[in-house]
């Protein structure tokens, strides 16, 4: 097997999820990681029970949890656990926001 060590974004084509979303992703082992861009526009209509770990690297993004909200800030990270108990949901609150996270692939969960 030749596992790639280094990961280029560069190297990767964005994924456009209209609504203003795009990614681009490295997957592995149950595992992935993507770079992720929000656009002002973007809507998280339904709340998101998947877990992550992020990175903001640049602009603000407000998230939305079910008796709270916090806000993240270029440098930030966060955690958020699997599970209803922890469902949240997006919002940007500046022109756009880039971060980077690390989750379960769809197919790991």
């Amino acid at each position: 097997m030749n596992l790639k060590y280094k990961i280029v974004f560069d190297d990767l084509d964005w994924i456009s999820l209209g609504d203003d979303i795009r990614f681009k992703c490295y997957e592995h082992g149950g595992f992935q990681i993507r770079l992720v861009e929000f656009g002002k526009s973007m809507v998280h209509a339904d709340w998101c029970l998947k877990g992550h770990f992020a990175y903001i690297v640049d602009g603000e993004l407000e998230i939305a949890f079910s008796e709270h909200s916090e806000v993240y800030h270029s440098g930030d990270a966060m955690f958020i656990p699997d599970g209803k108990e922890h469902k949240h949901r997006p919002k940007v609150l500046t022109d756009s926001v880039t971060f980077f996270t690390v989750e379960k692939t769809p197919e790991a969960d």
